[in-house]
């Protein structure tokens, strides 16, 4: 596993992507199954609903004596959302300060993404929730989160 897909999977834990849509799908054997929409890698689907995390940088910030290397990797966090009338967009704006508070919580709390091995997660910083488009009657908000790991030689 990678280290952006275990931020993705971490995201999904958040109990308030309720506006997330959930589908319904058909296993081999015709039991229907519950799936909760995913965390996509750099854009959204085209319809509300949709979420993304993109990578926009990382960089090493330090070495220590042993060899083991401290990393900082940033994210876009982006959300489609349906915003027609003023209602939607209240919502939207609801939705990401939650997520925001959400990040802010566990990181006080110093639940991490579990990472792939060698790889620990020391700190996770959340800033800057943006309507970054706007169209028609659905918008593409972001937020920006920063993951601080250290990997051990």
């Amino acid at each position: 596993m990678s280290i952006i897909k275990s931020v993705q999977d971490y995201l999904t834990t958040y109990s308030g992507m309720e506006l997330q849509e959930v589908k319904i799908e058909e296993t081999e054997t015709g039991q229907s199954l519950k799936v909760i929409g995913k965390v996509l890698t750099d854009r959204t689907e085209e319809e509300a609903c949709s979420y993304a995390l993109q990578p926009v940088g990382n960089s090493r910030t330090k070495t220590d004596i042993l060899g083991n290397k401290t990393y900082e990797n940033d994210y876009v966090f982006y959300a489609k959302e349906a915003s027609a009338d003023e209602v939607d967009r209240q919502d939207n704006y609801s939705f990401m300060e939650s997520l925001f508070e959400w990040l802010e919580e566990q990181d006080e709390a110093e639940n991490y993404p579990l990472l792939p091995a060698k790889y620990k997660a020391e700190n996770l910083s959340v800033a800057n929730i943006i309507l970054f488009e706007l169209e028609d009657n659905v918008s593409l908000y972001q937020v920006q989160i920063k993951l601080k790991y250290r990997k051990e030689r």
